[in-house]
């Protein structure tokens, strides 16, 4: 019986060490019984984003994206600029790098792609880093 108790346990021990590394990604989650696409095709709401780790003002802002699992999206945008109000929408394709740790899209009728990092990717939150120069955006996604 002591046996097979340290058995189970180093079992365990073993087992939560390599739950606990295998993310790919660096807010996780470590553990999910869902696919990385099943997890990313849905309807998405921007409802945070950081510049240089300074808050951006989302004020008068709404942006929604579409994910299709067939690799297609949309994009609706709506904000408010001096009292008035603008809204652009636009589709285009998606995929994942070779190695998933990031999100390659492309707008219809225009050429060259957009590559952001995923930070995160969870069945309800999905964050983005996107870098240029010495500008870090982080975008924060809430699952509608």
């Amino acid at each position: 019986m002591k046996k097979l108790f340290f058995v189970g346990l180093a079992t365990l021990a073993v087992s939560s060490a390599t739950l606990t590394s295998c993310s790919k990604y660096e807010e996780g989650p470590s553990l999910t019984l869902s696919s990385k696409t099943a997890r990313l095709t849905g309807s998405w709401k921007l409802t945070a984003r950081t510049t240089n780790g300074t808050p951006d003002a989302l004020t008068g802002l709404t942006q929604t994206i579409n994910i299709q699992k067939d690799g297609t999206y949309s994009v609706l945008i709506n904000y408010n600029y001096m009292g008035f109000n603008y809204s652009n929408d636009y589709t285009g394709t998606w995929s994942f790098s070779d190695d998933k740790t990031q999100l390659i899209t492309t707008v219809d009728g225009l050429t060259g792609t957009y590559t952001q990092t995923i930070v995160r990717l969870a069945s309800k939150e999905l964050k983005l880093r996107t870098v240029d120069g010495t500008e870090t955006v982080i975008e924060t996604w809430t699952a509608q």
